[in-house]
């Protein structure tokens, strides 16, 4: 059967992977590898595929080609220790939690979409996908985004790190999750989890919906913006 290049894409690899579909995903990947074969990128891919499907052989044999155009290559280097020391049906088991696209719907005030800033190099950005849980980290003045392995992907912009420094340091929880990424560029979906006592009241994140701009006589010349900082909630006990 002969298959159109719309199917036949990057964006329908990695759909197929946010929909968890990892026999399309390998599908997709095989296919884009017979135009370019030793396509570092396409490999490690087929390989995370592979390994998402449980199929030990595979992705070993996928990941030892990486190695052999690369020997250096971090992703397959990572994944040939892990799959060493792991059996096919305990795989299958403890693959990790990817999520579905549902997982995406936006809450006012509860999540954002964040364009993150001092991504990674790719090679560390090859490791995760669409729709892949990551971890929110607070290291001085930035929140970092790391793997579920603690490798640093990027980091949240300065307004927003300094933001949830403070959301964190009084028990609020948050969901991170892959939304997209490029070559130097990754997108991330967070969602508000639970809140702190402190600020109880307050939501994570402004909504442009409930926004209403103030004049400048009516918050003076030197009021902050409405998101740059939260407000301590009345009443603290």
């Amino acid at each position: 059967m002969t298959m159109s290049d719309d199917i036949i894409s990057d964006q329908s690899a990695i759909n197929a992977a946010l929909a968890q579909d990892w026999k399309e995903a390998i599908r997709i990947n095989v296919a884009l590898l017979k135009n370019d074969k030793n396509n570092i990128s396409l490999l490690n891919r087929l390989g995370f595929a592979y390994l998402q499907s449980g199929d030990v052989a595979l992705a070993k044999k996928t990941y030892l080609k990486v190695t052999k155009l690369d020997e250096y290559n971090q992703i397959a280097i990572k994944n040939l220790k892990k799959l060493g020391t792991v059996r096919q049906k305990d795989l299958v088991k403890t693959h990790k939690n990817q999520v579905v696209p549902m997982s995406f719907l936006e809450e006012p005030g509860k999540t954002k979409i964040v364009e993150c800033v001092n991504a990674a190099p790719m090679a560390a950005l090859a490791t995760v996908f669409p729709g892949e849980e990551v971890e929110l980290k607070a290291r001085n003045h930035v929140v970092e985004v790391r793997s579920s392995s603690n490798t640093y992907l990027a980091a949240l912009p300065d307004d927003l790190s300094f933001r949830l420094i403070k959301f964190l340091a009084v028990g609020n929880t948050y969901q991170a999750l892959v939304k997209s990424v490029g070559k130097n560029t990754v997108t991330v979906f967070l969602r508000e989890l639970s809140r702190g006592k402190r600020f109880a009241t307050q939501p994570s994140f402004a909504s442009s919906a409930m926004y209403v701009p103030f004049t400048r006589s009516e918050r003076g010349d030197d009021a902050t913006d409405a998101e740059a900082e939260p407000k301590e909630a009345e009443n603290e006990e």
